[in-house]
């Protein structure tokens, strides 16, 4: 894949090129790579064939830089169909671009017409709830194409909805084809609009197209909830006419047509084990999950086979890190088969302790389980079983762990690593960099790098703060205008604070807050600044000790 570490061997022309085929090959990049990439392709100029290059690199842009492709209003359109998603949801960057967006459209105030709704794209999807409210209805078919929803958007959408004042009208009129207009809509309804909705539209919709809507099984199941019998009936028996056959486990809907208490009884007479992995993935709500896992217990009063394990799949979040304790995970696929479905941080852990405790190895395979998502919750010890090589065969990023983990980890990266040449060494190395000494960090200074200016705020604290600016330059390399914008957020401020402001000056980049010449910065340990009075009580402490240098730089001068 396109990485930035061995970037400057590569004349602009040719990283032109490569963006061309990018585009044209549709290659998927993070946010770290076009950053990057979008610097490369500018190094001689702005080129003026920006429409050949992938759409996401206009989000690093301005209009202005796109002047010589074409307008502004050509400009958003590309950004509006660019995956916005490579930038944090609500990252500076994509407000800025909403903002610009509306200045070019001319829109002054809080309402968006049909016309400038089209043009914006996926930046809709950043509107606030003001513009929401204020556009009416004819924004809610576009909003539909978001994949997310900040809460205030969320409030503006159900208000627009319930007014009844769209061209759906009222939620008590609409039909099963009204639903499927709104599908991306669907998670953002509360219960009080679900119960407004007709009963057979919301089950036509569900029968004929839910399994095609973009919604999760979660949301699908808390639809479908509205349509389950009565939670609070009991069931002796499985009712008449409600027997669980092969022909209702291949139904996708089921779900609606049973309580919890309907859906344990009519299930006793049903292996379970041959369909869990089918029916696992309908949108059966957590109390009937609930019944299931209850079924499998009375099915397996002794504890679960082996060959189950790997079937749970949802039903892990109801079982308890002491039950998992007793499991029989003796191998790593196994292991890999219960991870895979993403149990919660618990039972995760109680099975991979499960699994150590029974005298398994930490493998390759095994730690390609474990993965990043639950790396992080592996104890000293258990890292230490860690074989280096292992490392070589599993993809891990450590970044969220803790300091002792990532530094762990790191140490047995570089071992596992070594043998490599640059830049193939800096690529495998990357994720773990922030277990690395300064020492470590320091030598990568001077290989030429271009590392990400998110991988810089995320290295070990005090091996960041040791780094001189030029060693910092050394490893942003291509990046280091990134610096600026970092300036003043943490670490990058606390960093900057413990520089020479001559030394921050030579990196041309308008950075300030460093030591002057003459001048101490004093950084002051947390503990004794939480309060004005403990601040007031270091500052009496200090007092002598200043004076007396004032007095000597007096006297000197």
């Amino acid at each position: 894949g396109f990485t930035c570490a061995a970037a400057k061997e590569t004349a602009a022309a040719r990283f032109q090129e490569l963006a061309r085929v990018m585009k044209r090959k549709e290659v998927k990049l993070g946010e770290d790579q076009l950053s990057c990439l979008v610097k490369l392709v500018t190094l001689q100029g702005i080129p003026k064939d920006l429409d050949s290059y992938p759409r996401e690199l206009l989000l690093f842009l301005s209009p202005s830089d796109y002047a010589a492709t074409g307008s502004c209003l050509q400009f958003f359109a590309n950004v509006g169909e660019a995956n916005l998603d490579v930038l944090p949801r609500e990252s500076p960057q994509r407000k800025e671009l909403l903002l610009e967006a509306l200045a070019c459209l001319g829109v002054p105030g809080p309402q968006v017409d049909e016309e400038s709704a089209e043009l914006l794209g996926h930046l809709l999807c950043e509107l606030g709830g003001q513009h929401i409210r204020s556009s009416g209805g004819h924004l809610l078919k576009h909003l539909s194409r978001c994949d997310s929803f900040l809460p205030e958007q969320e409030e503006a959408i159900r208000s627009v909805l319930s007014s009844g004042n769209t061209s759906f009208g009222p939620p008590a009129e609409w039909s099963a084809l009204t639903l499927k207009e709104l599908s991306g809509l669907i998670p953002v309804l509360d219960h009080s609009i679900l119960q407004e909705i007709p009963r057979d539209a919301l089950t036509l919709w569900l029968k004929s197209f839910a399994r095609d809507s973009p919604l999760s099984r979660e949301e699908l199941a808390s639809i479908a909830e509205e349509l389950q019998p009565s939670r609070h009936k009991r069931a002796d028996g499985c009712p008449a006419g409600k027997e669980i056959t092969e022909e209702v486990l291949s139904d996708d809907t089921m779900n609606i047509y049973y309580s919890p208490a309907e859906l344990h009884a009519c299930l006793r007479n049903v292996s379970l084990e041959n369909y869990l992995t089918q029916i696992l993935v309908y949108p059966f709500s957590d109390p009937q999950l609930a019944a299931m896992k209850q079924h499998l217990d009375e099915t397996y009063p002794d504890g679960y086979p082996a060959s189950l394990l790997p079937k749970l799949g949802l039903l892990l979040s109801f079982v308890t890190p002491e039950e998992v304790s007793r499991w029989n995970i003796t191998s790593a696929d196994v292991l890999a088969g219960i991870l895979r479905s993403q149990p919660p941080e618990q039972q995760a852990s109680a099975a991979v302790r499960r699994y150590l405790a029974l005298g398994s190895p930490l493998d390759a395979t095994a730690l390609e389980a474990i993965g990043t998502t639950y790396i992080c919750l592996l104890d000293g010890a258990e890292l230490n079983m860690i074989e280096p090589s292992s490392l070589k065969m599993a993809s891990l990023n450590p970044a969220a762990c803790s300091e002792t983990t990532k530094d762990i980890l790191y140490a047995k990266a570089k071992r596992a690593f070594s043998g490599q040449p640059f830049p193939a060494y800096y690529e495998l190395i990357e994720p773990y960099l922030g277990g690395a000494p300064a020492a470590d960090l320091r030598a990568l200074s001077t290989r030429n790098l271009n590392m990400g200016i998110s991988t810089l705020v995320k290295l070990r604290r005090d091996s960041l703060m040791s780094l001189t600016p030029s060693e910092v330059q050394g490893l942003l390399g291509i990046n280091l205008p990134d610096l600026q914008k970092w300036q003043h957020r943490a670490p990058i401020w606390q960093w900057i604070q413990r520089q020479k402001q001559s030394e921050l000056e030579q990196l041309r980049l308008g950075l300030t807050g460093g030591t002057q010449k003459g001048y101490i910065n004093l950084a002051l340990p947390r503990a004794q600044v939480r309060s004005s009075a403990s601040l007031a009580a270091v500052a009496l402490h200090l007092l002598p000790a200043l004076l007396t240098s004032c007095l000597l730089l007096s006297i000197l001068a």
